[in-house]
């Protein structure tokens, strides 16, 4: 009896390990998380040498980005009910804090979007990203400004 009650607790605790391993691994990496469709929550757009930013979340709403496998990226614009196609990959630079003499990863998301029907195909560079299992957040410098990019899921 006492064998028996013994292989259940060592079966138990198996399986509560290995449930606990693969919740908390799903999207263990920055590439594994940002998959999916995400949707702009909010757009704000800093002018150079401005204190203030201007809210774009309005021009985006109903608009999506989805990341899938193999570097392949959709964007959706609802304004002009079209789908840019692209490629998308992510990488790091490490960056060095004085005050406490560290290193960090800073991660950000380089790419292409095509839209032939209007001609254009630009190069993405999002600095600053942070993804998480339902948001992501990335920065974009532009000549004339920064754009700050909040997506949900």
């Amino acid at each position: 009896m006492k064998a028996s009650i013994s292989i259940f607790l060592v079966l138990f605790t198996l399986v509560a390990t290995l449930s606990a391993c693969s919740g908390s691994s799903f999207g263990s990496n920055i590439d594994e998380r940002i998959l999916g469709t995400w949707e702009f929550s909010d757009i704000k757009f800093r002018p150079n040498g401005d204190v203030f930013s201007v809210d774009y979340t309005k021009g985006f709403n109903g608009s999506t980005v989805t990341f899938k496998e193999g570097g392949i990226l959709e964007a959706y614009d609802k304004d002009l009910d079209t789908i840019a196609t692209g490629y998308w990959y992510i990488d790091f630079y490490e960056e060095y804090n004085e005050d406490s003499e560290t290193n960090s990863k800073v991660y950000y998301l380089a790419g292409t979007l095509d839209i032939p029907e209007l001609s254009i195909f630009t190069d993405l560079y999002w600095d600053d990203l942070t993804v998480s299992s339902k948001k992501l957040r990335a920065t974009e410098d532009k000549n004339n400004g920064s754009y700050t990019y909040k997506m949900v899921r």
